[in-house]
Parts: structure tokens; C-alpha cells; sequence
């Protein structure tokens, strides 16, 4: 699945950059997150709990960041194990060209 769109914020690109790489300012943006904790270098442990229709799961994984241009962008690349509910994987990536993300 391919998802693409832009949003601008009303805030300096220091101010996004400085956002994007704080842990707590990620964990809220994600629904059902309740532990999103450096790991490593880059790395991040991440649970978070989620209900699709009538089935509710518990996900972990991590979240690593490469290709780091500080303060233009990153690639994010995640994965989680779900249990029963199966697995999660994907990245996002700045697209320069559109002056967005992809993921």
C-alpha cells in the first residue's frame, strides 16, 4: 500500500526537526502508543495498542532512523509483532521532490 500526501505546519523547519526527533512528541502522534523509548542508536522500542473492527492488539516493535540529513529530513522504517493480529512493516521516507513524506 502506497499512501502519499503533504501538510504544512505553522511552525519553523528547526521547530519540525526538533519534533520529529523527540520521543514523547512521537509517541503522541501515534494512536494507542504507550512506550516509544530510544533503544540504541537511532533506534526506538515501540508498544502500542490498536483496534480494527471487533480485534484488538497489542503491537512491539522499533523504529529505526537512516539516511539522516539534519534538519531537512530522515527515512523512518518500522516493524511489530501483533501476535494473533499478525505483523506491521513499512518506512517512510522525505520525498525532495514534492517537499513531503511518503510512506
Amino acid at each position: 500500500m502506497e499512501m502519499l500526501g503533504n501538510r504544512r505546519l505553522g511552525v519553523t523547519q528547526q521547530q519540525a526537526w526538533e519534533a520529529l526527533n523527540d520521543p514523547e512528541t512521537l509517541k503522541k502522534c501515534i494512536p494507542g502508543c504507550d512506550k516509544f523509548e530510544l533503544s540504541g542508536d537511532n533506534q526506538y522500542s515501540v508498544a502500542l495498542a490498536v483496534k480494527i473492527g471487533p480485534v484488538s492488539a497489542k503491537f512491539s516493535g522499533k523504529v529505526v532512523l537512516s539516511d539522516i540529513v539534519a534538519p531537512d529530513g530522515y527515512k523512518l522504517t518500522f516493524e511489530g509483532q501483533g501476535g494473533v493480529a499478525g505483523f506491521a512493516k513499512g518506512a517512510v521516507q522525505r520525498d525532495a521532490q514534492a517537499v513531503g513524506w511518503r510512506c
